[in-house]
């Protein structure tokens, strides 16, 4: 019996040291979870008193589509809607920001903007990805023209959006970021099958994008796949339908063959895949090399673009790995494009495709 207590004596000690460690690592583990949840409480706290806020001044809304106003957490403190906010890692400091306010058809989004310095400092996507380096082989962020565009292979653009994985093509001279879904649609659909007595077919009309299936399929995919407060953050865009041909020499798709203005969702162009090229060789559409240090070029992209032949008006471009010409008819996967607005914030990431950059 003496040998059984002098042996769980000596055990004693480790058993007590095992559970410290534990306790002190379920102290760090519940700090942190703590700390993150803390701020997401807080966002949501402003929500809340931002809602409550103009309930009772619903004059001060805005009326015109996507037109937006906000309010401070001052002014939610002052009309006791809300209590002073102090950092959750820092009890000492206050914390500002706002909550704003987007009109999305007859509803309203709210967006908080909560600042928490030295902790929580949500930055805009678009100052991310401008102030992106290149890595050692080029692959990156080029300006170009005014824009920010990703080129190269292995580029660090993912995006985490309305729980899509998508990936960033380029900032626009407006500061808007453009995004195309990472993954191909299942279901495929065709650009055109109207019928086209000009082709052998009978089928695929190039000239009228405004009536086109693919425009429909794309405004449906909008309507059903994302809700009103990720619908706040996309913003309008004109889009160009360019005309080319195979040999055509890449250009910035001046001769537009219809601008079709304020779209909220569209396709890849021919140009977009162009930039995201570096092989120098790539200098026409038919050139195999421009789907060399291209990540455009990767299996997940898969889709028709935005443009269509020059020399007939019932083929359109599409891209799979490299670009082709396909009868208008034909059934393809959509890989969609829409524009996030250069308000857009990030709140984690580092762009990879396991570690994305997460819009709000």
């Amino acid at each position: 019996m003496k040998n059984i207590i002098e042996y769980i004596k000596d055990k004693s000690y480790y058993l007590l040291g095992g559970i410290v460690i534990v306790i002190i690592l379920l102290i760090i583990i519940n700090a942190c979870s703590n700390s993150s949840g803390g701020y997401d409480k807080i966002e949501q706290k402003m929500v809340n008193a931002a809602k409550s806020y103009y309930a009772s001044h619903k004059k001060n809304l805005p009326k015109e589509e996507n037109g937006t106003v906000k309010v401070t957490i001052s002014t939610l403190i002052e009309s006791e809607l809300l209590k002073e906010v102090k950092d959750p890692n820092n009890k000492d400091q206050d914390c500002s920001g706002y909550v704003e306010v987007t009109k999305v058809g007859k509803e309203y989004s709210y967006t908080p903007f909560l600042v928490c310095k030295g902790n929580y400092e949500p930055k805009y996507l678009t100052d991310i990805v401008k102030s992106s380096k290149q890595d050692e082989y080029g692959n990156g962020v080029y300006e170009m023209g005014g824009e920010y565009v990703y080129r190269g292979d292995d580029v660090k653009n993912y995006v985490s959006f309305n729980n899509q994985l998508w990936r960033i093509v380029k900032v626009d001279s407006e500061g808007d970021i453009k995004l195309v879904l990472a993954g191909a649609t299942e279901d495929t659909y065709p650009w055109d099958d109207s019928y086209n007595a000009n082709s052998n077919i009978g089928a695929g009309i190039t000239t009228d994008y405004l009536h086109t299936s693919i425009r429909k399929t794309l405004n449906d995919y909008y309507n059903k796949n994302f809700d009103k407060d990720v619908k706040a953050k996309i913003v309008a865009k004109n889009i160009c339908i360019g005309r080319f041909t195979e040999k055509d020499v890449f250009s910035q798709e001046k001769n537009c063959l219809y601008t079709k203005e304020n779209e909220k969702i569209s396709l890849l162009s021919v140009i977009d895949y162009k930039n995201a090229c570096l092989d120098d060789k790539c200098q026409t559409l038919g050139n195999m090399e421009c789907s060399n240090r291209n990540y455009l070029a990767e299996d997940g992209i898969s889709t028709w673009l935005v443009n269509v032949s020059s020399l007939n008006d019932y083929e359109a471009f599409e891209l799979r790995n490299s670009i082709n010409i396909s009868a208008a008819s034909n059934y393809n996967n959509i890989n969609p494009v829409i524009y996030v607005t250069k308000k857009a914030i990030s709140k984690a990431g580092k762009g990879s495709k396991g570690n994305p950059y997460i819009v709000k």
